[in-house]
């Protein structure tokens, strides 16, 4: 329906995620699910924006299949979108902006939730489609400075088109709660980014006389023998969080710069919501971390592959309680003050009215 002369509406925008997410939006609605993976899009309609969710189509049929239809399903997407929006926001930059851009569909707006990985281990005929795909994108939105900087080196593009905008998390839903310490303090390592170094985690911990719990996949332990009495189970939502709330310290292992899978903005996720949870967290080095952890205030950060610093970092936060303390209080502070969802959808609202 057109809009009547003299009035104006709110520019839609489109959310398409890489998986669906209608069922999770009723979730985060009930309070049973952090609306962190909304990617702020529960919060724009407060910004002026119109703001919906696209949910794709299920992959049927084996592994190959689907990772071939997980590409072709973009163009789909963007015909399917033509006159039903002013902008999408998608971190599916494969085909979906170039084929928005030649049906002369609305502008996308691409989230980088690591394109700089997927470039370096992409090659030349892959890397030029991407290149592509990414020039006919309206905006391209960063969750650090280092991945800007690194994907500007990578594709040449113009700095103007490539925006930084902090990741947040759900600090209502990840609220700090009040425990009784443990006798044996509860070691709490989460993430399924293929990035992450349990390995090194491992060795560090052996021997502590701590309980451990790991929250992932079992394709984040190939060839990882496990110590005894360690637990490595996929958890949902609200069991994720109950486990926040026992645990004294979040350790978030991963791979050196570079590592060729998952993501270089990988672990943020975790991290945010153990910093909201007013946990102390151990991290291992990574550049995009250094636009949300200050090391000795709201965090420890040590090397990665170094599981001998790993474990004297870990031991100083569970033997000494005042540090413990106040690396939690300050990253509770930190989250507050700069990276929730709603300071996220601030970051990205002026881009997609932009685009709109």
């Amino acid at each position: 329906m057109a809009t009547p002369v003299g009035r104006s509406r709110s520019p839609r925008v489109t959310f398409v995620y890489p998986n669906r997410r209608r069922e999770l939006a009723a979730e985060v609605a009930a309070g049973r699910a952090p609306d962190t993976t909304l990617l702020g899009q529960n919060h724009l309609a407060e910004l002026g924006l119109d703001a919906r969710i696209h949910d794709p189509g299920r992959l049927l049929g084996g592994p190959l299949l689907r990772r071939l239809l997980w590409n072709l399903r973009e163009p789909v997407i963007a015909w399917s979108l033509a006159s039903r929006t002013d902008a999408v926001f998608t971190p599916l930059a494969a085909l979906l902006p170039l084929a928005a851009a030649a049906r002369r569909c609305p502008p996308v707006v691409v989230v980088n939730f690591g394109l700089c990985t997927i470039w370096e281990r992409s090659g030349r005929a892959r890397r030029r489609l991407l290149l592509a795909s990414l020039r006919a994108a309206e905006a391209i939105v960063c969750l650090g400075r280092s991945q800007r900087d690194l994907l500007l080196r990578q594709t040449g593009l113009p700095p103007e088109s490539v925006v930084t905008v902090h990741l947040g998390v759900d600090e209502r839903f990840f609220a700090p709660r009040a425990e009784e310490p443990a006798e044996r303090p509860l070691l709490l390592a989460v993430g399924k980014d293929l990035a992450r170094d349990y390995a090194t985690f491992v060795d560090a911990v052996e021997g502590l006389d701590v309980r451990v719990e790991l929250a992932c996949l079992p394709r984040n332990l190939e060839g990882i023998a496990l110590p005894p009495g360690v637990r490595a189970r996929f958890v949902g939502p609200l069991e994720l969080r109950e486990l926040y709330h026992e645990a004294a310290c979040v350790v978030l292992p991963q791979r050196e710069e570079g590592y060729p899978y998952g993501s270089e903005g990988g672990g943020l996720t975790a991290l945010l919501e153990a910093m909201a949870s007013g946990l102390p967290v151990v991290a291992s080095e990574r550049p995009v971390l250094a636009d949300y952890v200050e090391h000795g205030e709201t965090a420890l950060v040590v090397p990665p592959r170094r599981p001998e610093l790993l474990r004297e970092a870990i031991a100083r936060v569970i033997d000494d309680r005042a540090l413990a303390a106040s690396l939690g209080s300050a990253a509770r502070r930190a989250v507050e003050d700069r990276f929730t969802t709603r300071h996220f959808a601030e970051g990205i609202a002026p881009v997609l009215r932009a685009a709109a």
